[in-house]
């Protein structure tokens, strides 16, 4: 699966978790209910910065690591 994917999912599934819907998102992070859609859709398009808003909410992080050359 593509990690655009899982991650998207995995925001929709934490957001489910903590009973938040996508308007109390948009209402916390400022960000439009349309972008939360987008984003939970792994649509393009959307800025690294709103991702960041939304998962800093919701108790989650992203890290970068290096990939494997080889």
């Amino acid at each position: 699966m593509n990690d655009i994917f899982k991650l998207s999912k995995e925001i929709k599934q934490r957001r489910l978790d903590l009973k938040y819907s996508q308007k109390a998102i948009a209402e916390l992070t400022k960000i439009s209910e349309r972008t939360i859609r987008s984003i939970e859709n792994a649509e393009a398009g959307t800025s690294i910065s709103y991702w960041y808003k939304i998962l800093d909410i919701l108790g989650l992080e992203m890290k970068i690591t290096f990939k494997n050359k080889y």
